[in-house]
């Protein structure tokens, strides 16, 4: 860019400043300005400035302004790989590919500015995924960005501009909570006409012991004392690793490893289903409880329920609905949101936020403690 010099004498300084530049350059907006210099004694000076001030804008002498965004996503999906479980990276592979990187594939990093992640934001909000799920990907734009500016001198003004959006407490897992359950009579409607002796026990079992899917399917009978009637909760299955094959992995937080007392009859039923298990042609405890030497699958499940509830004619519920309807049992029962906790694997302030419409007690407490109140105020006039 040129230098100029001031043509109108009066704008000079009192000590003969009367050089400045103009450049044009791209805001963190993506808006293209124009930048008009203070004055300066000497044309050099001016010259001087206008470079520092276009390093400063775009780091010519550091930035690669050829590099994609593809290019840089790349790079940090290599490192996230490696601090995520495989089941995890899959799954995240899948969202990232289908939210963030199909909107920016076609771009340069640098020329990502505000009104692109705006115009994301409404890519964002025009998928069909939950509130909480986008902000998810919000966190992961923000992270890949971050990544950017910290190797490729992304601007760090762009950065500090992604936000996540304010979610309201209808939390999706509260909502499922609300219907995808039985009472423990549509279970017992439903159970009655399970006519295939191996699933009779999956459901019952699942019914009386709120096991995720996943843990369900990847015990195995080392995992299990009959004498003790306890359920030890170690492991969870997965499939979900883009290549056919499954993994059987530790849990994904503290609270679920656990152990679960069986009552009497599960009990039974397991040790009658351990005796049938053990006739079977070089038996091993590291065989699967429900599967044999692999386990169930996920969709062979899911297709057996839908057969057994249409047969039924029974409210439809999804795998998850059982151990929402364990829940709903234990309260039922009169069990506080500690023991229902502990059962489940969850902490008690899921419990509580999650299933506080079941616990019908709390409403009436609150209720008779006001009650209690009030006529103590009665009776002292």
């Amino acid at each position: 860019m040129p230098v100029y010099r001031e043509k109108n004498k009066e704008k000079w300084t009192k000590d003969g400043r009367s050089y400045y530049f103009k450049c044009y350059y791209t805001d963190s907006y993506g808006k293209r300005k124009q930048y008009e210099s203070k004055l300066y004694k000497l044309s050099g000076e001016a010259k001087d400035a206008e470079r520092e001030f276009l390093n400063r804008i775009n780091t010519k002498d550091l930035t690669d302004y050829s590099v994609s965004f593809e290019t840089v996503y790349n790079e940090w999906l290599s490192i996230k790989k490696r601090l995520v479980k495989s089941t995890t990276f899959y799954s995240l592979n899948k969202s990232l590919n289908k939210h963030i990187l199909t909107f920016f594939k076609e771009y340069k990093l640098h020329s990502v500015k505000i009104n692109k992640i705006n115009e994301w934001y409404h890519f964002l909000d025009s998928q069909s995924t939950t509130e909480k799920h986008k902000n998810l990907m919000i966190s992961y734009l923000k992270e890949i960005l971050t990544y950017a500016k910290d190797n490729y001198d992304f601007d760090p003004k762009v950065v500090s501009k992604i936000q996540k959006k304010r979610i309201e407490i209808s939390d999706e897992k509260l909502k499922d909570a609300e219907w995808n359950f039985w009472t423990n009579e549509e279970f017992n409607r439903f159970i009655k006409i399970v006519d295939d002796p191996l699933y009779n026990k999956i459901f019952t079992f699942l019914y009386y012991t709120g096991l995720r899917l996943g843990e369900m399917i990847a015990l195995t009978w080392n995992d299990i004392d009959l004498n003790r009637k306890e359920l030890y909760i170690r492991h969870n299955f997965t499939n979900k690793l883009g290549n056919g094959k499954y993994e059987i992995l530790l849990p994904k937080t503290k609270n679920s490893i656990r152990t679960i007392h069986l009552d009497r009859l599960t009990a039974n039923m397991m040790k009658e289903h351990y005796n049938q298990e053990q006739r079977i042609y070089n038996f091993s405890e590291n065989m699967f409880i429900f599967g044999n030497q692999n386990p169930i699958r996920p969709t062979t499940f899911a297709r057996k329920l839908n057969n057994y509830i249409e047969i039924a004619h029974v409210k439809k519920i999804t795998p998850h609905g059982f151990r929402h309807s364990h829940a709903s049992l234990l309260i039922d029962l009169g069990c506080d949101s500690r023991e229902v906790a502990n059962r489940l694997g969850d902490t008690v302030q899921i419990v509580e936020k999650t299933y506080y419409h079941m616990f019908p007690q709390k409403a009436k407490n609150t209720v008779i403690a006001i009650d209690k109140l009030r006529n103590k105020e009665v009776n002292k006039r």
